[in-house]
């Protein structure tokens, strides 16, 4: 558990690493074409990401961080600090 818990810190330090060092080395994959429609849940994904596939993650992201920020101003509200 100790190992698997530094897996995440280890990952985003290699992504900072090539951003800083290589930006142009995560720019250079290539999207791949949706054979399938749908999201199947469950299972694993096999190969690179799919362009559907990323603009789902990315508009649930944006979704729950429209939802973080009202949550904000809410809260400062409350707090009378706006």
């Amino acid at each position: 558990m100790d190992l698997q818990a530094r897996i995440p810190a280890a990952l985003a330090a290699i992504h900072n690493f090539i951003c800083v060092h290589d930006p142009d080395e995560l720019a250079s994959f290539t999207e791949s074409a949706d054979l399938e429609r749908g999201f199947v849940s469950g299972e694993l994904a096999a190969g690179q990401t799919r362009a559907a596939e990323k603009r789902r993650a990315t508009m649930r992201q944006d979704e729950i961080a429209a939802a973080m920020w009202v949550q904000y101003q809410a809260e400062l509200q409350r707090r009378g600090t706006i």
